[in-house]
């Protein structure tokens, strides 16, 4: 055996939009009866954790707060372990959730605060990103939990939280101080500490070239591109980013290499 866990995207992995990918989930069950320790890491920001661990079961797949690993989390990690209080957020109720969990204080427009965190956010106004540029023009630290320019949905794709990180920048002449989703190893490094876990122990798996496959890059760690979300095989030579491996999907994948998880 190589790997002792594996670590898996949602988007385009698990699901894609409300459509669950049902070879991908049968390999996750199976590589799990085995023993592999199961992370999902997901740079969605728009759910909290606690959404995610339901949504996860729901599909049949085991899952925990520790085991589920998502941008919003990060993000409020690296605030609050950065002595961060106050923040002013661009994003959804996950973000807002695992803020005011975390004992952060989520402020309104016209209040100050030391931190502005940015996820995906199809709710957002022109107000609302108004004020979050003024705050970093003023020395708000500028926290990005991703900046992905796009977003699977069922039926092909959509604007990404990448979209909003670039209308701050365009305004405020900044970018982030940090990205803790991925590609940024902070994610990584956070998700393999809860779960007692080593770099070279993992395999990560996803569906995205510059964020799953980077990530691999970024960190030394082994990569499975599945075709199954939004890169293709010929974006790996428009881009150059290259996978360790690269599947249809993951029950095919480990078809193919069962002595990689002791199968």
């Amino acid at each position: 055996m190589k790997y002792r866990g594996i670590i898996i995207d949602l988007d385009g992995v698990v699901w894609r939009g409300r459509k669950p990918i049902k070879r991908n989930i049968e390999a996750i069950k199976l590589l799990h009866s085995k023993g592999l320790k199961t992370i999902y890491l997901s740079n969605n920001a728009t759910r909290s954790r606690k959404e995610y661990v339901e949504l996860l079961r729901e599909h049949g797949l085991a899952a925990d707060l520790r085991t589920v690993i998502n941008s919003a989390y990060a993000a409020v990690e690296y605030v609050r372990e950065h002595d961060g209080y106050k923040v002013f957020i661009v994003g959804e109720a996950g973000l807002y959730y695992e803020a005011s969990i975390a004992g952060l204080l989520p402020v309104t427009i016209g209040t100050p605060a030391d931190h502005v965190i940015t996820g995906m956010d199809r709710f957002s106004t022109y107000y609302k990103l108004t004020y979050a540029c003024r705050l970093i023009k003023n020395g708000a630290v500028f926290v990005a939990a991703n900046t992905d320019r796009t977003y699977p949905v069922e039926d092909g794709e959509d604007p990404g939280a990448g979209t909003i990180v670039s209308f701050i920048e365009t305004y405020s002449g900044r970018k982030p101080d940090i990205v803790t989703g991925k590609p940024n190893p902070w994610i990584l490094d956070l998700a393999l500490k809860l779960n007692d876990l080593k770099r070279e122990e993992v395999l990560i798996i996803g569906d995205r070239l510059d964020t799953d496959v980077m990530l691999g890059l970024n960190t030394g760690v082994d990569t499975l591109l599945v075709l199954t979300g939004v890169a293709r095989v010929e974006d790996i030579e428009k881009t150059g980013i290259n996978p360790t491996y690269v599947a249809k999907d993951l029950l095919d994948f480990i078809s193919e290499y069962p002595d990689l998880f002791g199968l």
